[in-house]
């Protein structure tokens, strides 16, 4: 059993107790110790709180209890005696800054993710026997995740979007531009075609298969193409799709079941040209619905590639 569980406090204060009722710490160094604490505490609540409240205070405690209790972690594993040790030797200021490199550590992963997570989250209260390298490991690995996620959306894009590329830290806004970015590879696939992204007339000849063509028939197709997609992909990025569930295609499939407003449906998962949903919205002057005139503008806003 770990001795922060077997006695009730975090392990920094076993240790910091034990060493001053063993004598092993000298009244002078117990002095500087609780000094140096309070002032790192009052910089983290001045820095990341407020020090015009008391509670905010008391928060910045916690924080820097945490984050040294992080660090003495890392730094001993848990070994009472090297504790003690390290606490003497190298000082308190030591272990926290090994502790702060720790939450230092989500930022070089993924910048984004660390903007969201709150220094608060490392605050440790005096009677928490919490393993705060576990907290911080999940941190990490979700730090991680979402740096995935960034590079797979940039791969990904870089084939199928088929606009301005606008970079967001919103990490559900990226799963869903990856999703109709994915969703548009497999509705060209569908009419075979080799292209990246629609231009209006692949996009009319989509629209033409998806609602003339039986379900039955559009569903079987539907696997296959996604299939041949999967095969393209690099194993890293495959692998991490799969495990996000976005190679499932779930709203693509359920359009196709329900057999109803398809053709409106359909436009809303998909990557599609500026121009190309213009057109399809009528938003343009004279209204672009696949008239003749109409295509002749589309042409010229967005010359289908040779």
């Amino acid at each position: 059993m770990k001795i922060a569980e077997l006695r009730n406090h975090p392990f920094l204060l076993l240790a910091l107790k034990d060493g001053e009722n063993e004598g092993y710490f000298s009244p002078e160094l117990v002095h500087k110790i609780k000094h140096q604490l309070v002032d790192m505490s009052l910089r983290i609540a001045s820095d990341n709180l407020s020090i015009i409240y008391a509670d905010q205070i008391r928060k910045g405690c916690e924080i820097v209890l945490g984050i040294t209790n992080l660090g003495l972690l890392e730094l001993c594993d848990n070994d009472a005696d090297k504790a003690k040790e390290l606490i003497k030797t190298q000082g308190i200021v030591y272990c926290f800054r090994a502790g702060w490199a720790k939450y230092a550590q989500l930022k070089k992963v993924s910048a984004s993710y660390f903007e969201g997570v709150s220094i608060s989250s490392y605050a440790l209260g005096i009677n928490d026997t919490s393993d705060i390298r576990v907290m911080h490991a999940s941190l990490l690995k979700e730090s991680y995740q979402s740096a995935k996620l960034l590079d797979v959306y940039k791969s990904v894009a870089a084939s199928y979007c088929a606009n301005t590329l606008l970079i967001e830290d919103d990490e559900d806004i990226l799963m869903f531009e990856l999703q109709r970015f994915l969703n548009s590879a497999i509705a060209l696939l569908l009419i075979d075609s080799d292209k990246k992204m629609f231009t209006s007339s692949l996009y009319q000849e989509f629209n033409t298969y998806l609602i003339s063509t039986s379900k039955e028939v559009l569903l079987d197709k539907l696997a296959a193409c996604i299939k041949k997609l999967t095969e393209q992909l690099s194993i890293p990025t495959r692998s991490y799709l799969q495990e996000i569930k976005l190679l499932d295609f779930t709203e693509f499939k359920s359009i196709i079941n329900q057999q109803s407003d398809t053709a409106t449906l359909i436009q809303e998962i998909l990557e599609i040209p500026i121009t190309l949903a213009a057109e399809l919205h009528g938003d343009f002057e004279g209204g672009y619905d696949f008239h003749a005139d109409d295509e002749d503008d589309i042409a010229y806003l967005r010359p289908d590639e040779q």
